[in-house]
């Protein structure tokens, strides 16, 4: 049986981590988890630092929803990892199929943040910062379309239980190149160039650029230049 409240009273975070315990077959320590996280998380949520999920680590062990146990990483150094317990996967399942009505849809984007308070600065040092962010989100790009590859390469994709995380990484993928269109709108506003509005959809659609990369060829071919 459950504690009652627990389930009320954890973070998105702890979650976060418990999933990633319930997806791995072995038991993971917070080094561990921190890199499973800067390869899937990072993209839609976020990737907590190491000091951040020992401190969510010690509360789940404290809830008897993880268990901790110390190995030997060669002769002089031990580590600690952790596995969930069946009372987790009770928790992580019983949150997983709800959703509170005040949880909230929440957009937290430092760039956007610089760009409503522009009046500190000039149009043409935000249009700078607004040309490296989309820069970045042409790297984030490429790196799931390298991540997607790979998955297809290895069987990954294959596998009965990949599909959700496979629809997610669909999701992560529109989304950034929604972005794309998005802040190269909002630039141009900025700069005051005159452009039409253009679609949040907008930007190359993420099969072609895969297929691109599948027979060998640049995946940003077709990409519109900035």
């Amino acid at each position: 049986m459950v504690r009652r409240g627990v389930s009320g009273g954890l973070s998105a975070t702890s979650y976060a981590v418990l999933g990633l315990l319930w997806n791995a077959p072995e038991p993971l320590s917070a080094v561990e988890l921190r890199t499973r996280a800067n390869f899937t998380l990072r993209f839609f949520y976020w990737a907590p630092a190491v000091s951040h999920i020992r401190k969510e680590l010690l509360r789940l062990e404290s809830l008897e929803l993880v268990t901790a146990e110390e190995v030997r990483l060669g002769r002089v150094r031990t580590t600690l990892v952790h596995r969930i317990t069946p009372r987790g996967d009770e928790v992580l399942r019983e949150w997983v199929a709800s959703l509170p009505d005040d949880d909230p849809v929440v957009l937290k984007h430092p760039v956007i943040l610089r760009v409503w308070l522009g009046e500190a600065t000039d149009s043409t040092r935000l249009a700078e910062i607004l040309d490296q962010h989309l820069a970045r989100t042409e790297q984030v790009i490429d790196q799931l379309q390298w991540g997607q590859q790979r998955a297809r390469e290895s069987g990954i994709d294959a596998m009965p239980d990949s599909r959700h995380r496979r629809a997610v990484s669909g999701y992560v993928l529109r989304s950034y190149y929604a972005e794309l269109a998005n802040v190269r709108q909002l630039r141009d506003e900025i700069a005051d160039r005159g452009t039409q509005a253009r679609p949040a959809a907008a930007g190359p659609p993420p099969l072609r650029d895969q297929a691109a990369w599948s027979a060998g060829s640049d995946p940003h071919a077709g990409r519109s230049e900035r």
